[in-house]
Protein backbone atom coordinates (compact mmCIF):
# COMPACT_ATOMS: atom_id res chain seq x y z
CA UNK A 1 0.00 0.00 0.00
CA UNK A 2 2.82 2.44 0.79
CA UNK A 3 4.86 1.43 -2.89
CA UNK A 4 1.32 1.85 -4.16
CA UNK A 5 0.62 5.82 -2.85
CA UNK A 6 4.49 6.91 -3.43
CA UNK A 7 4.16 5.95 -6.87
CA UNK A 8 1.07 7.66 -7.53
CA UNK A 9 2.20 10.91 -5.36
CA UNK A 10 5.61 10.97 -7.28
CA UNK A 11 3.71 10.77 -10.72
CA UNK A 12 2.11 13.54 -10.15
CA UNK A 13 4.67 15.40 -8.26
CA UNK A 14 7.03 14.56 -11.04
CA UNK A 15 4.80 15.36 -13.98
CA UNK A 16 3.76 19.05 -12.72
CA UNK A 17 7.63 19.38 -11.68
CA UNK A 18 8.54 18.82 -15.26
CA UNK A 19 6.08 21.33 -16.61
CA UNK A 20 7.26 23.97 -14.29
CA UNK A 21 10.47 23.35 -15.09
CA UNK A 22 9.66 23.95 -18.73
CA UNK A 23 7.64 27.35 -18.14
CA UNK A 24 10.48 28.11 -16.75
CA UNK A 25 12.68 27.78 -20.20
CA UNK A 26 10.62 30.55 -20.93
CA UNK A 27 11.81 33.46 -19.25
CA UNK A 28 14.36 35.72 -20.05
CA UNK A 29 17.77 35.08 -19.43
CA UNK A 30 19.58 37.02 -17.30
CA UNK A 31 22.75 38.99 -17.29
CA UNK A 32 25.26 36.16 -15.42
CA UNK A 33 26.87 33.67 -16.25
CA UNK A 34 24.01 32.18 -18.01
CA UNK A 35 23.58 35.26 -20.54
CA UNK A 36 27.59 34.61 -21.01
CA UNK A 37 27.23 30.51 -21.58
CA UNK A 38 24.21 31.88 -24.20
CA UNK A 39 26.36 34.41 -26.07
CA UNK A 40 29.37 32.43 -26.23
CA UNK A 41 27.59 29.23 -27.71
CA UNK A 42 25.85 31.44 -30.31
CA UNK A 43 28.52 33.19 -31.55
CA UNK A 44 30.50 29.61 -32.17
CA UNK A 45 27.98 28.02 -33.39
CA UNK A 46 27.53 31.04 -35.79
CA UNK A 47 31.92 31.44 -36.77
CA UNK A 48 32.34 27.47 -36.13
CA UNK A 49 35.01 27.97 -33.87
CA UNK A 50 35.25 29.86 -30.07
CA UNK A 51 36.75 32.93 -30.31
CA UNK A 52 36.40 33.90 -26.93
CA UNK A 53 38.28 32.94 -23.82
CA UNK A 54 36.27 32.97 -20.57
CA UNK A 55 36.30 31.31 -17.14
CA UNK A 56 34.08 28.68 -18.51
CA UNK A 57 34.73 25.26 -18.77
CA UNK A 58 35.16 24.09 -21.96
CA UNK A 59 32.47 20.71 -21.53
CA UNK A 60 29.75 23.88 -20.00
CA UNK A 61 29.98 25.48 -23.68
CA UNK A 62 30.19 22.28 -25.91
CA UNK A 63 26.99 20.92 -24.52
CA UNK A 64 25.47 24.14 -25.28
CA UNK A 65 27.13 24.47 -28.46
CA UNK A 66 25.84 20.58 -29.39
CA UNK A 67 22.10 21.52 -28.15
CA UNK A 68 22.04 24.94 -30.25
CA UNK A 69 23.70 23.01 -33.47
CA UNK A 70 21.13 20.33 -32.93
CA UNK A 71 18.02 22.54 -31.86
CA UNK A 72 18.66 25.38 -33.18
CA UNK A 73 20.01 28.96 -31.84
CA UNK A 74 17.69 29.78 -29.15
CA UNK A 75 17.28 29.78 -25.09
CA UNK A 76 15.17 26.54 -25.46
CA UNK A 77 18.26 24.70 -26.86
CA UNK A 78 20.66 26.42 -24.18
CA UNK A 79 18.21 24.35 -21.32
CA UNK A 80 18.12 20.80 -22.84
CA UNK A 81 21.48 19.19 -21.71
CA UNK A 82 21.12 20.56 -17.87
CA UNK A 83 17.45 19.15 -18.43
CA UNK A 84 18.88 15.70 -19.60
CA UNK A 85 21.66 15.74 -16.67
CA UNK A 86 18.99 16.45 -14.36
CA UNK A 87 16.80 13.41 -15.47
CA UNK A 88 20.06 11.19 -15.69
CA UNK A 89 20.18 12.40 -11.49
CA UNK A 90 16.66 11.50 -11.23
CA UNK A 91 17.71 8.07 -12.64
CA UNK A 92 20.78 7.25 -11.09
CA UNK A 93 19.21 8.40 -7.43
CA UNK A 94 16.57 5.85 -7.93
CA UNK A 95 18.75 3.06 -8.77
CA UNK A 96 20.96 3.93 -6.06
CA UNK A 97 18.56 4.20 -3.20
CA UNK A 98 16.60 0.70 -4.59
CA UNK A 99 20.03 -1.14 -4.36
CA UNK A 100 20.32 0.63 -0.47
CA UNK A 101 16.84 0.31 0.76
CA UNK A 102 14.45 -1.08 -2.11
CA UNK A 103 11.90 0.35 -4.04
CA UNK A 104 9.68 3.14 -1.74
CA UNK A 105 13.10 4.05 -0.75
CA UNK A 106 13.79 4.86 -4.37
CA UNK A 107 10.28 5.94 -5.23
CA UNK A 108 10.21 8.27 -2.48
CA UNK A 109 14.48 9.46 -3.13
CA UNK A 110 13.47 10.55 -6.82
CA UNK A 111 10.11 12.46 -5.78
CA UNK A 112 12.42 14.16 -2.88
CA UNK A 113 14.82 15.54 -5.34
CA UNK A 114 12.52 16.22 -7.79
CA UNK A 115 10.50 18.67 -5.30
CA UNK A 116 13.38 20.16 -3.92
CA UNK A 117 13.92 24.28 -4.09
CA UNK A 118 17.06 23.79 -5.39
CA UNK A 119 16.06 21.54 -8.70
CA UNK A 120 13.84 24.28 -9.66
CA UNK A 121 16.84 26.70 -9.35
CA UNK A 122 19.67 25.01 -11.13
CA UNK A 123 16.55 24.18 -14.14
CA UNK A 124 16.80 27.79 -14.83
CA UNK A 125 20.39 28.50 -14.85
CA UNK A 126 22.92 27.18 -17.62
CA UNK A 127 25.96 26.79 -15.23
CA UNK A 128 27.37 23.36 -14.29
CA UNK A 129 25.31 21.91 -11.25
CA UNK A 130 23.22 20.00 -12.70
CA UNK A 131 26.51 17.84 -14.17
CA UNK A 132 28.41 17.61 -11.19
CA UNK A 133 25.14 16.69 -9.44
CA UNK A 134 24.70 13.92 -12.02
CA UNK A 135 28.51 12.48 -12.22
CA UNK A 136 28.56 12.59 -8.31
CA UNK A 137 25.74 10.63 -8.03
CA UNK A 138 26.94 7.90 -11.11
CA UNK A 139 30.17 7.58 -9.57
CA UNK A 140 28.64 6.98 -5.82
CA UNK A 141 25.82 4.39 -7.87
CA UNK A 142 28.91 2.58 -9.23
CA UNK A 143 31.11 2.58 -6.48
CA UNK A 144 28.55 0.93 -4.45
CA UNK A 145 27.40 -1.53 -7.05
CA UNK A 146 31.18 -2.48 -7.08
CA UNK A 147 31.40 -3.03 -3.35
CA UNK A 148 28.09 -5.41 -3.49
CA UNK A 149 29.36 -7.15 -6.97
CA UNK A 150 33.38 -6.83 -7.42
CA UNK A 151 31.97 -6.64 -10.81
CA UNK A 152 35.32 -4.70 -12.75
CA UNK A 153 32.62 -2.65 -15.18
CA UNK A 154 31.23 -0.97 -12.07
CA UNK A 155 34.77 -0.10 -11.21
CA UNK A 156 35.47 1.43 -14.42
CA UNK A 157 31.98 3.13 -14.66
CA UNK A 158 32.97 4.57 -11.45
CA UNK A 159 35.81 5.83 -12.59
CA UNK A 160 34.25 7.21 -15.74
CA UNK A 161 32.45 9.11 -13.57
CA UNK A 162 35.10 10.87 -11.47
CA UNK A 163 36.75 11.67 -14.44
CA UNK A 164 33.65 13.45 -15.53
CA UNK A 165 33.23 15.03 -12.70
CA UNK A 166 36.93 16.61 -12.90
CA UNK A 167 36.31 17.29 -16.22
CA UNK A 168 33.11 19.42 -16.00
CA UNK A 169 34.04 21.24 -12.80
CA UNK A 170 34.01 25.13 -12.80
CA UNK A 171 34.13 27.21 -10.25
CA UNK A 172 33.27 30.66 -11.85
CA UNK A 173 36.15 32.33 -9.89
CA UNK A 174 34.65 35.93 -11.24
CA UNK A 175 31.84 35.54 -8.62
CA UNK A 176 32.86 35.27 -5.22
CA UNK A 177 29.88 37.18 -3.81
CA UNK A 178 26.88 35.25 -4.79
CA UNK A 179 23.84 35.14 -2.06
CA UNK A 180 23.79 32.74 -0.26
CA UNK A 181 27.57 32.77 0.25
CA UNK A 182 27.30 29.26 3.11
CA UNK A 183 26.90 26.30 1.55
CA UNK A 184 25.14 25.17 4.73
CA UNK A 185 22.95 27.81 4.65
CA UNK A 186 22.61 27.08 0.75
CA UNK A 187 21.94 23.62 1.38
CA UNK A 188 19.10 24.75 3.93
CA UNK A 189 17.32 26.96 2.06
CA UNK A 190 17.24 25.04 -1.26
CA UNK A 191 16.57 21.89 -0.02
CA UNK A 192 13.55 23.02 1.24
CA UNK A 193 10.35 21.77 1.90
CA UNK A 194 12.36 18.77 2.78
CA UNK A 195 14.66 20.23 5.06
CA UNK A 196 13.31 19.61 8.48
CA UNK A 197 13.57 15.81 6.88
CA UNK A 198 16.86 15.86 5.97
CA UNK A 199 18.08 17.80 9.24
CA UNK A 200 16.25 14.58 11.12
CA UNK A 201 17.55 11.87 8.41
CA UNK A 202 21.22 13.15 9.28
CA UNK A 203 20.87 13.28 12.64
CA UNK A 204 19.96 9.39 12.54
CA UNK A 205 22.73 8.71 9.90
CA UNK A 206 25.56 9.83 11.81
CA UNK A 207 24.21 7.90 15.28
CA UNK A 208 24.29 4.69 13.34
CA UNK A 209 27.40 5.42 11.64
CA UNK A 210 29.26 6.08 15.63
CA UNK A 211 26.71 3.54 16.96
CA UNK A 212 26.03 1.11 14.15
CA UNK A 213 23.43 -2.05 14.57
CA UNK A 214 24.00 -5.59 13.16
CA UNK A 215 22.29 -5.66 10.15
CA UNK A 216 25.54 -4.77 8.45
CA UNK A 217 24.53 -1.61 6.55
CA UNK A 218 26.89 0.75 8.07
CA UNK A 219 29.40 0.53 4.98
CA UNK A 220 26.64 1.84 2.87
CA UNK A 221 25.62 4.48 5.62
CA UNK A 222 29.31 5.98 5.81
CA UNK A 223 29.33 6.07 2.01
CA UNK A 224 26.29 8.49 2.25
CA UNK A 225 27.39 10.80 4.93
CA UNK A 226 31.10 10.76 3.16
CA UNK A 227 29.14 11.75 0.17
CA UNK A 228 26.78 14.37 1.52
CA UNK A 229 30.19 16.21 3.39
CA UNK A 230 32.52 15.93 0.87
CA UNK A 231 31.15 18.88 -1.66
CA UNK A 232 31.03 20.94 1.10
CA UNK A 233 34.73 20.10 2.51
CA UNK A 234 35.36 21.33 -1.40
CA UNK A 235 33.67 24.27 -1.15
CA UNK A 236 34.51 26.01 2.04
CA UNK A 237 38.34 24.99 0.66
CA UNK A 238 37.53 26.64 -2.55
CA UNK A 239 38.05 30.40 -2.24
CA UNK A 240 36.10 30.93 -5.48
CA UNK A 241 32.88 28.67 -4.81
CA UNK A 242 30.47 28.97 -6.89
CA UNK A 243 27.06 28.71 -4.93
CA UNK A 244 25.54 25.77 -6.08
CA UNK A 245 28.86 23.62 -6.63
CA UNK A 246 26.91 22.08 -3.25
CA UNK A 247 24.15 20.94 -5.15
CA UNK A 248 26.53 17.67 -5.68
CA UNK A 249 25.19 16.81 -2.42
CA UNK A 250 21.86 17.35 -3.17
CA UNK A 251 21.05 13.91 -4.98
CA UNK A 252 22.36 12.13 -1.94
CA UNK A 253 20.79 14.28 0.33
CA UNK A 254 17.53 12.88 -1.52
CA UNK A 255 18.49 9.47 -0.81
CA UNK A 256 19.59 9.47 3.01
CA UNK A 257 15.95 11.61 3.20
CA UNK A 258 13.70 9.37 1.62
CA UNK A 259 15.75 6.14 3.29
CA UNK A 260 15.02 7.55 6.60
CA UNK A 261 11.15 8.40 5.96
CA UNK A 262 10.51 5.24 4.74
CA UNK A 263 12.02 3.42 8.25
CA UNK A 264 10.22 5.07 10.28
CA UNK A 265 7.32 5.13 8.26
CA UNK A 266 7.45 0.86 8.18
CA UNK A 267 8.19 1.14 12.00
CA UNK A 268 5.56 3.29 12.69
CA UNK A 269 2.57 4.27 10.56
CA UNK A 270 1.92 7.50 12.61
CA UNK A 271 5.21 8.70 13.28
CA UNK A 272 4.91 11.68 11.36
CA UNK A 273 1.46 13.23 13.43
CA UNK A 274 1.67 15.21 16.02
CA UNK A 275 4.38 17.85 17.06
CA UNK A 276 6.87 16.86 13.95
CA UNK A 277 3.24 17.51 11.63
CA UNK A 278 3.02 20.69 13.68
CA UNK A 279 6.91 21.68 13.24
CA UNK A 280 6.00 20.84 9.02
CA UNK A 281 2.61 22.98 9.15
CA UNK A 282 4.26 25.98 10.73
CA UNK A 283 7.41 26.12 8.63
CA UNK A 284 5.08 25.90 5.49
CA UNK A 285 2.66 29.11 6.43
CA UNK A 286 5.89 30.84 7.47
CA UNK A 287 6.84 30.02 4.22
CA UNK A 288 3.38 31.49 2.46
CA UNK A 289 3.79 34.46 4.79
CA UNK A 290 7.24 35.34 3.02
CA UNK A 291 5.55 34.40 -0.55
CA UNK A 292 2.63 36.52 0.39
CA UNK A 293 4.91 38.92 0.77
CA UNK A 294 6.70 39.04 -2.45
CA UNK A 295 3.38 38.44 -4.11
CA UNK A 296 1.96 41.87 -2.39
CA UNK A 297 4.32 44.63 -1.78
CA UNK A 298 7.20 43.73 -4.03
CA UNK A 299 4.89 44.55 -7.48
CA UNK A 300 1.93 45.61 -5.92
CA UNK A 301 0.49 47.47 -9.57
CA UNK A 302 0.20 44.10 -11.24
CA UNK A 303 -0.19 41.54 -8.34
CA UNK A 304 -3.72 39.89 -10.00
CA UNK A 305 -2.19 36.48 -10.99
CA UNK A 306 0.14 36.07 -8.48
CA UNK A 307 -2.52 36.31 -5.65
CA UNK A 308 -4.64 33.73 -7.72
CA UNK A 309 -2.47 31.20 -7.63
CA UNK A 310 -0.98 31.94 -4.00
CA UNK A 311 -4.54 31.85 -2.67
CA UNK A 312 -4.97 28.78 -5.04
CA UNK A 313 -2.09 26.87 -3.06
CA UNK A 314 -3.48 28.36 0.22
CA UNK A 315 -6.53 26.86 0.07
CA UNK A 316 -5.18 23.73 -1.49
CA UNK A 317 -2.01 22.98 1.68
CA UNK A 318 -5.28 24.34 4.37
CA UNK A 319 -7.40 21.54 2.73
CA UNK A 320 -4.74 19.10 2.56
CA UNK A 321 -3.31 19.57 5.94
CA UNK A 322 -6.82 19.75 8.46
CA UNK A 323 -10.03 18.64 6.26
CA UNK A 324 -8.75 15.94 3.97
CA UNK A 325 -7.92 12.09 4.69
CA UNK A 326 -5.14 11.56 2.41
CA UNK A 327 -2.68 9.19 3.37
CA UNK A 328 0.86 10.34 3.90
CA UNK A 329 -0.59 13.85 3.95
CA UNK A 330 2.80 15.10 4.87
CA UNK A 331 4.59 13.62 2.01
CA UNK A 332 1.58 15.25 -0.31
CA UNK A 333 1.37 18.30 1.67
CA UNK A 334 5.65 18.97 0.98
CA UNK A 335 5.02 18.13 -2.72
CA UNK A 336 1.63 20.12 -3.19
CA UNK A 337 3.72 23.46 -1.44
CA UNK A 338 6.93 22.91 -3.61
CA UNK A 339 4.88 22.53 -6.79
CA UNK A 340 2.49 25.81 -5.88
CA UNK A 341 5.31 27.70 -4.68
CA UNK A 342 7.13 27.46 -7.77
CA UNK A 343 4.15 27.82 -9.91
CA UNK A 344 3.73 31.29 -8.10
CA UNK A 345 7.52 32.00 -8.58
CA UNK A 346 7.90 30.94 -11.72
CA UNK A 347 4.49 32.64 -13.15
CA UNK A 348 4.58 35.89 -11.25
CA UNK A 349 7.70 36.57 -9.45
CA UNK A 350 10.37 35.86 -11.44
CA UNK A 351 8.74 37.37 -14.94
CA UNK A 352 8.52 40.61 -12.87
CA UNK A 353 12.22 40.33 -11.94
CA UNK A 354 13.50 40.33 -15.59
CA UNK A 355 11.05 43.23 -16.40
CA UNK A 356 14.48 44.77 -15.22
CA UNK A 357 16.83 43.20 -17.64
CA UNK A 358 17.44 45.94 -20.03
CA UNK A 359 20.64 44.12 -22.21
CA UNK A 360 17.72 41.38 -22.40
CA UNK A 361 14.91 43.20 -23.89
CA UNK A 362 16.34 45.91 -25.86
CA UNK A 363 18.49 43.01 -27.40
CA UNK A 364 15.42 41.64 -28.52
CA UNK A 365 14.34 44.78 -29.97
CA UNK A 366 17.76 45.10 -31.96
CA UNK A 367 17.27 41.84 -33.25
CA UNK A 368 13.95 42.81 -34.54
CA UNK A 369 15.31 46.11 -36.11
CA UNK A 370 17.57 44.43 -38.06
CA UNK A 371 21.02 44.37 -35.80
CA UNK A 372 24.09 42.92 -38.02
CA UNK A 373 27.92 42.74 -37.52
CA UNK A 374 29.17 46.14 -36.93
CA UNK A 375 26.10 48.13 -36.82
CA UNK A 376 25.02 48.07 -33.42
CA UNK A 377 27.00 49.76 -30.82
CA UNK A 378 27.12 50.47 -26.74
CA UNK A 379 28.36 54.06 -25.59
CA UNK A 380 29.64 53.90 -22.22
CA UNK A 381 27.36 51.42 -21.37
CA UNK A 382 29.67 48.43 -21.85
CA UNK A 383 28.48 45.03 -23.81
CA UNK A 384 26.10 42.83 -21.72
CA UNK A 385 26.23 39.52 -22.61
CA UNK A 386 22.60 39.02 -22.81
CA UNK A 387 22.50 41.92 -25.18
CA UNK A 388 25.25 39.86 -27.47
CA UNK A 389 22.76 36.92 -27.13
CA UNK A 390 19.27 38.37 -27.83
CA UNK A 391 20.61 40.72 -30.68
CA UNK A 392 22.33 37.53 -32.24
CA UNK A 393 25.77 39.85 -33.09
CA UNK A 394 28.32 41.16 -31.51
CA UNK A 395 28.22 44.16 -29.80
CA UNK A 396 30.73 46.84 -30.70
CA UNK A 397 31.75 49.27 -27.73
CA UNK A 398 32.74 53.15 -28.93
CA UNK A 399 33.29 55.59 -26.50
CA UNK A 400 34.34 58.66 -29.35
CA UNK A 401 31.46 60.62 -29.34
CA UNK A 402 32.08 62.70 -32.26
CA UNK A 403 32.80 59.05 -34.33
CA UNK A 404 29.56 57.45 -33.51
CA UNK A 405 26.94 60.30 -33.79
CA UNK A 406 28.52 61.09 -37.72
CA UNK A 407 27.47 57.22 -38.02
CA UNK A 408 24.31 56.06 -40.47
CA UNK A 409 22.02 53.36 -40.17
CA UNK A 410 23.59 51.94 -36.99
CA UNK A 411 22.36 50.81 -33.20
CA UNK A 412 23.72 52.91 -30.31
CA UNK A 413 23.00 50.91 -26.70
CA UNK A 414 23.78 53.45 -23.52
CA UNK A 415 22.00 55.05 -20.93
CA UNK A 416 19.10 57.49 -20.89
CA UNK A 417 21.13 60.31 -19.64
CA UNK A 418 23.01 60.33 -22.86
CA UNK A 419 19.80 60.65 -25.23
CA UNK A 420 19.81 64.54 -24.97
CA UNK A 421 23.43 64.37 -25.87
CA UNK A 422 22.59 62.25 -29.04
CA UNK A 423 19.20 64.63 -29.77
CA UNK A 424 20.84 67.88 -29.74
CA UNK A 425 23.53 67.03 -32.47
CA UNK A 426 21.15 64.20 -34.14
CA UNK A 427 17.68 65.26 -33.96
CA UNK A 428 16.76 62.80 -36.23
CA UNK A 429 17.50 59.53 -34.24
CA UNK A 430 14.67 57.17 -33.10
CA UNK A 431 14.55 55.57 -29.90
CA UNK A 432 13.41 52.33 -30.34
CA UNK A 433 13.12 50.92 -27.02
CA UNK A 434 14.03 51.77 -23.30
CA UNK A 435 14.33 50.09 -19.91
CA UNK A 436 15.18 49.81 -16.54
CA UNK A 437 18.16 47.29 -15.58
CA UNK A 438 18.93 46.41 -12.04
CA UNK A 439 22.87 45.67 -12.63
CA UNK A 440 23.58 43.47 -9.67
CA UNK A 441 22.70 39.47 -9.97
CA UNK A 442 22.17 39.67 -5.89
CA UNK A 443 18.62 40.46 -5.06
CA UNK A 444 18.43 43.55 -2.82
CA UNK A 445 16.14 43.83 -0.34
CA UNK A 446 16.24 47.89 -1.43
CA UNK A 447 15.12 46.70 -4.84
CA UNK A 448 12.41 44.73 -3.79
CA UNK A 449 11.11 47.60 -2.12
CA UNK A 450 8.71 49.70 -4.58
CA UNK A 451 9.95 52.58 -2.73
CA UNK A 452 13.35 52.81 -2.93
CA UNK A 453 13.40 50.74 -6.09
CA UNK A 454 14.11 53.59 -8.42
CA UNK A 455 17.49 54.62 -6.78
CA UNK A 456 18.81 51.16 -7.66
CA UNK A 457 18.01 50.46 -10.91
CA UNK A 458 19.40 52.29 -14.09
CA UNK A 459 17.46 53.03 -17.45
CA UNK A 460 19.06 51.75 -20.66
CA UNK A 461 18.01 53.11 -23.95
CA UNK A 462 18.60 51.76 -27.66
CA UNK A 463 18.61 54.63 -30.61
CA UNK A 464 18.78 54.38 -34.00
CA UNK A 465 21.12 56.92 -35.73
Amino acid sequence: MLQKDLLKITQWGLGIAVLIWLIGWLMLIPEDFSAQIAAVSAETVKNGRLNEQTGISPPIISFSVGAMRLFGINQLSLHIPGFLAILFSLFCTYRFTRALAGTESAILSVLILATSQATFLVNNELGDSSYLAACFIFTLWQINAYLETRNITSLLFSLIGAAGLIWVKNTFPDNTDQWPIDPLLTLLITFSPWTIFLILAMIDLIRRVIFPNQDGGQKHELICLLAIIMPFIFSYLNPFRATFDVYMAYPVAAVVTAVYIIRRLENDPETFSGLLAYVHAVAAYAALALLFCLVWFTFPADNYYGLVHFMALLSVLTWLIFFSTVRNKLIAGCVVFAIGANIVLTTYFYPNIYEYQAPAKLGIIARANGASHERLFSYQAGTPYSLRFYSGTQVTEVDDFGKLIGMKNCLVYTHQNFVGEFKAIRPDLQILGSCEEYPKRILDFRFLDPNTRASYVQSKVLIKL
